[in-house]
């Protein structure tokens, strides 16, 4: 499967937006002169028919001399036709078997007509001539009559009626050359794009070094200092020994947390699909994590409240949306406070599912909120660093929520408390 940078999709989508636009313009503007050339074509012989009605109400000619008139005001080809109020034919010029031509009340430019006082039909077979027309009828006021004109719709009328290829070949050269000129422009943009895209990447992938190297910093000098420790002291006690190994293990295991976080949000920014997704239960992965912190809740005389439904079902990732639970909850367990309470609301919107994730905590200032679900943003840098908290947590929650279609946002409560409102698409 060929994949396109982003430049050539901006080029190609752009060309075809302009060219659907092109296209369409220049099948109106046909549209449009080809109408015009039947109005046109349709008010002579309009004013054909009143001319020669006006001859009709002067002098009520005879047969012989509606002959003349219509070879004195010669039109090639052209058929004329008298029809009575009842919708007989009272005069044909081309034939004098005037029984045979029936009624011609109930033709449609003959019902316009009377209806308007004009009509025209484009295109329609004569079943005494067997042959096309285009016919155009008047009715002359005060004798009831009809005069209905028509030429033949031959090769010649069709070429007449067509739009001029002349503008249609200088319509398709100006797009042609407007093509080029916005091929050039939207290369020129791409490539700025990409170039400004590239200063982007490389400042984040700067500081994100820099973060990184500053978290891994202290847990390794931790670690390589209780080693040396360790190794410089050969009679250290027991007792002293095994709490520097438990202090080596736990910064190994916040060293462990830092690089799953760090390789978690690699994949949601640099994967090129979707990941997984499965038919899950977001009330079960919910269920499941609060009876895994069930004791740090105990452990700090907090409570969890819930008011979910009995299932949620959902089509997602399942360890992505148990992130977005998990660290919700840990990032509440950590910062909420002793004795606070946290609640997880979820609501049925039809196309998705809006969660409420709230405590009732100290809550942050308005400087901070905009920077929360910004990478290795802290609050309060050093006890987030006691706590073991790694910095990517609601970088994490935030990235995750998007790849699922959804929107988040966290705003202070009220009273006091932090309040996190998230959508997930079902």
């Amino acid at each position: 499967m060929i994949r396109l940078s982003f430049k050539n999709k901006l080029l190609i989508s752009t060309l075809l937006i302009f060219s659907t636009f092109a296209v369409s313009f220049i099948i109106y503007q046909q549209r449009r002169e080809k109408a015009y050339k039947i109005a046109l074509l349709n008010q002579k012989l309009q004013d054909y028919n009143l001319h020669l009605g006006e001859t009709i109400l002067l002098s009520l000619p005879d047969e012989v001399e509606i002959d003349q008139f219509i070879a004195n005001h010669s039109i090639p080809s052209l058929r004329v036709t008298i029809i009575g109020p009842q919708g007989s034919v009272l005069y044909d010029n081309l034939t004098k078997d005037y029984a045979s031509l029936g009624d011609h009340g109930n033709r449609k430019e003959i019902l316009q007509a009377k209806a308007t006082g004009s009509g025209y039909v484009l295109d329609r077979k004569s079943s005494t001539m067997d042959m096309d027309y285009f016919y155009s009828a008047t009715l002359i006021p005060m004798t009831g009559l009809i005069i209905r004109t028509a030429l033949p719709y031959d090769s010649d009328l069709t070429r007449s009626l067509k739009a001029d290829r002349h503008f249609l070949w200088f319509s398709l050269w100006i797009i042609a050359l407007l093509a080029l000129v916005l091929q050039w422009y939207m290369r020129m943009t791409g490539n700025s794009i990409i170039r400004r895209q590239i200063r982007h990447n490389e400042i984040v992938r700067k500081e994100l070094t820099q973060n990184i190297s500053h978290e891994l910093r202290t847990p390794v000098a931790s670690i390589q200092g209780y080693l040396e420790t360790i190794l410089n002291t050969p009679n250290i006690p027991p007792e002293t020994l095994r709490s520097f190994h438990e202090r080596c293990y736990a910064q190994t295991q916040r060293l462990s947390a830092l690089l799953q976080d760090i390789s978690t949000l690699n994949k949601l920014d640099e994967s090129p699909q979707k990941p997984v997704f499965e038919t899950l239960d977001i009330a079960r992965i919910i269920d499941t994590i609060a009876k895994e912190t069930a004791p740090s809740f105990q452990q700090k005389n907090m409570q969890l409240n819930l008011a979910v439904p009995e299932a949620i079902p959902a089509t997602g990732n399942a360890v992505l949306v148990y992130g977005i639970f998990r660290n919700l909850t840990d990032n509440a367990i950590f910062y909420a406070g002793e004795g606070s309470t946290v609640r997880i609301e979820a609501t049925d919107l039809g196309k998705e599912w809006r969660f409420v994730f709230e405590d009732n905590g100290p809550g942050v200032s308005k400087e901070d909120l905009p920077h929360l679900f910004e990478r290795f943003y802290r609050l309060d840098k050093g006890r987030s660093r006691r706590l073991g908290g790694t910095g990517l947590g609601l970088a994490i929650v935030k990235n995750s929520v998007l790849v699922h279609g959804g929107k988040i946002s966290v705003r202070n409560a009220s009273p006091s408390g932090l309040r996190f409102e998230f959508t997930l698409k079902k």
